[in-house]
C-alpha cells in the first residue's frame, strides 16, 4: 500500500533538484504552446503537478505515468484535474499503439536509473514523442547508498533481509565514463542530444532524525521493526565512507548531508 508520508520524506531532493534544474535549464528548453507533455516515472503525482502550475502553465495537457497502481491512484484522487491526468505504464515494458507519437515533451526525475533495460525505456520514449519532439530527465547515476548496499548485503548481520541489491543499483553507478555512454544511447536511438552534464547535488537535512527519514524512505529492503535504527547507522557510516574515501567529498552522513552524483540531460526527436 502506497504511504504518502513516506513517499513525501522520500521524494524532498527529487522536487527541490528538478525544479531547480527545469529552470536552469529553461533557455535551452523548447517548450511548444499548447503542448502535450509526459511525466514519467511520476509517483504520487505531486511533482507533476507543480510542474503544470508554476513552470509550464501555457502547455495543454499534461500525463503522469508509473508503473505503481497504487501511486496512480493516489496522483488521480489528489492531483488530477481537467488538463493533468494520470496513468499506469511502465516504460520498459510493452508500448500501447495509443501512446505512440503522441507527446510534444517529455519529463523524468530520477526514473530512468530505475530501469535496467535502459535502450527499452529511452526506445519508447522516443515513440511516444512527436517529431521534432524532447525529453528533459535527471539520471540518478552514483551514489554512496548504493556502494553501502553492497558491503552490507555481504555482512553477515544483515544478509537476511540486504538481498537483490543490484536491481536498486543505477546502471550508470560503475560505469567510468557515462556521459559518453549515455550520448551514444541516445544517438543509437536516433535522438540529438542538447544538453548532457554531471552534476554532484547535496541534501542537507539539517539533522540526523531527518537524514534517517529521507534515506530510509527509500531503502527497499524489509528490515525488522526492532533493527531499524542499528540498520541505519551501519548504512549511514558505510555511506559516509565511500563518500570521503572513494568520492572524496568535504561532507557526507555525519553531517546529515546526502550526496548524489547525477546526469542533466535534455535530448530531442529530430
Amino acid at each position: 500500500m502506497f504511504n504518502a508520508k513516506l513517499y513525501n520524506k522520500s521524494n524532498a531532493l527529487s522536487k527541490t533538484n528538478a525544479i531547480k534544474y527545469l529552470e536552469e535549464y529553461k533557455n535551452i528548453i523548447n517548450w511548444k504552446m499548447d503542448s502535450t507533455i509526459l511525466d514519467i516515472g511520476c509517483g504520487d503525482g505531486s511533482l507533476t503537478s507543480k510542474i503544470f502550475k508554476e513552470l509550464i502553465p501555457n502547455c495543454k495537457t499534461m500525463t503522469g505515468c508509473d508503473i505503481s497502481e497504487d501511486m496512480i491512484r493516489f496522483a488521480n484522487e489528489h492531483y488530477a484535474s481537467e488538463r493533468v491526468n494520470f496513468t499506469t505504464l511502465n516504460i520498459e515494458g510493452e508500448l500501447p499503439d495509443h501512446l505512440r507519437e503522441r507527446f510534444h515533451h517529455a519529463t523524468s526525475f530520477f526514473a530512468f536509473n530505475w530501469c535496467p533495460r535502459q535502450e527499452t525505456a529511452f526506445q519508447n520514449t522516443y515513440d511516444i514523442l512527436r517529431d521534432h519532439g524532447s525529453c528533459f530527465a535527471i539520471v540518478t547515476e552514483k551514489v554512496s547508498l548504493y556502494d553501502a548496499y553492497r558491503t552490507l548485503a555481504e555482512a553477515e548481520k544483515w544478509k537476511p533481509w540486504v538481498i537483490d541489491v543490484e536491481r536498486y543499483i543505477s546502471p550508470y553507478h560503475d560505469s567510468h565514463n557515462s556521459l559518453k555512454e549515455m550520448e551514444q544511447l541516445l544517438g543509437k536511438i536516433g535522438f540529438t542530444t542538447t544538453k548532457l552534464e554531471h552534476k554532484i547535488i547535496f541534501h542537507d537535512y539539517e539533522n540526523q532524525e531527518n537524514l534517517k527519514g529521507g534515506i530510509m524512505a527509500v531503502v527497499p529492503f524489509k528490515i525488522p521493526d526492532e533493527l531499524y535504527d542499528d540498520f541505519f547507522i551501519d548504512l549511514s557510516q558505510e555511506m559516509q565512507m565511500f563518500d570521503t574515501k572513494k568520492y572524496n567529498l568535504k561532507k557526507s552522513t555525519n553531517d546529515s548531508v546526502l550526496n548524489v552524483q547525477i546526469l542533466v540531460l535534455y535530448f530531442e526527436k529530430k
